[in-house]
């Protein structure tokens, strides 16, 4: 079996393009496409159909519980705390000087801050995927039941996520981990019953397809929602439409990864892949600084046209993925090898 396919490397590169693009969005609910910002949100989903079939590809086989845990205290929750710390130097000096906080209320400010289990918005993901690897034994005791078990569970999951929603703030991680649940089994299963999704590909793609575009008509135009679904574990709120979306999404993306990695390979898409983990955790603090420069010039871009919403969208886009990106190649010249400990890359 081939570890390092070229069709799941341009989907890595495609998968922090989407999320960076989630969260490059101006004028949310005031003239940016509904429809267009409801298939951009969510984006990690991506990532962890990614990780949960390379868990089946590449560490099932020989799995050393031990072994497989440094390597991701090494190569992801020390670069996220790293780079929290960063983030929190820089919050800190927001609520000093900008904001002119006490010493009492910063102290508040901070705890609540660490409270939450990260600093920068979009690392909820480290806590809840550190969880994912954490219950690791689970995923092994699933890849070891019968075909028909490993699937009765995988669509059982996916109704108790569509049920769930996201945990509110993404705070709760136990609350991500069933909730994200779906896309690791299914990235498993994609791995481990391979024979199947080939026979069947093309059916699966059809339906993908249609729940896709289903979906976000539905949660678009009919139900009229933003963006990703949040509430309490135990409330009801109807049918988490954005599940149903990345889900094909994730079958929709790879199949284009892969028809595309049998025609040519793309080295800027391949350098993004390599670098998507540096990516995601630099790109928040340009967001930061984004935000904090467009603070202290009283900026404030009004309501207007979906196209200007879009072009001033693709405008931040490009800042932070270009500060990201020159940020990390910075690092990772000064530093070597040694900057993965720092920034993932």
């Amino acid at each position: 079996m081939r570890k390092n396919q070229l069709e799941f490397t341009y989907m890595r590169g495609i998968a922090i393009i989407f999320i960076v693009l989630g969260h490059s969005i101006y004028n949310s609910g005031e003239g940016f496409p509904l429809l267009l910002e409801n298939l951009l949100r969510g984006g990690t989903a991506l990532f962890v159909f990614i990780s949960g079939y390379f868990f089946h590809r590449i560490f099932y086989k020989d799995f050393d519980y031990g072994k497989f845990m440094k390597n991701k205290v090494q190569n992801v929750l020390y670069p996220f705390l790293v780079v929290s710390a960063v983030g929190l130097f820089c919050l800190s000096l927001r609520w000093i000087f900008m904001e002119h906080q006490p010493l009492e209320q910063l102290l508040l400010s901070i705890f609540y801050t660490v409270r939450n289990g990260y600093i920068l918005y979009p690392h909820w993901y480290i806590p809840f995927i550190m969880a994912v690897f954490l219950f690791s034994p689970v995923f092994l005791w699933f890849i070891r039941c019968s075909q028909q078990m490993r699937w009765t569970l995988f669509v059982l999951s996916c109704v108790v996520a569509i049920l769930l929603h996201r945990p509110i703030g993404n705070v709760n991680f136990i609350h991500s981990v069933v909730y994200f649940m779906p896309f690791y089994l299914i990235g498993i299963l994609y791995s481990q019953d391979e024979h199947i999704v080939t026979r069947y590909g093309s059916i699966l793609s059809a339906l993908a397809g249609i729940f896709l575009v289903v979906s976000l008509v539905e949660q678009s135009y009919i139900v009229q929602h933003i963006g990703n679904y949040h509430k309490a574990p135990f409330e009801y709120n109807g049918i988490d439409w954005q599940f149903i979306q990345k889900l094909s999404l994730c079958v929709l993306v790879l199949n284009f990864c892969d028809w595309l990695s049998k025609r040519s390979r793309i080295p800027w898409l391949v350098e993004t892949a390599e670098m998507s983990f540096a990516i995601f955790f630099i790109h928040p603090l340009f967001d930061m600084l984004f935000n904090t420069t467009a603070t202290i010039f009283r900026f404030r871009f009004p309501p207007g046209s979906a196209v200007t919403s879009i072009l001033f969208s693709a405008a931040i886009f490009t800042f932070l993925m270009v500060g990201s990106i020159v940020t990390a190649r910075f690092i990772k010249k000064r530093l070597g090898n040694r900057s993965r400990l720092y920034i993932g890359w």
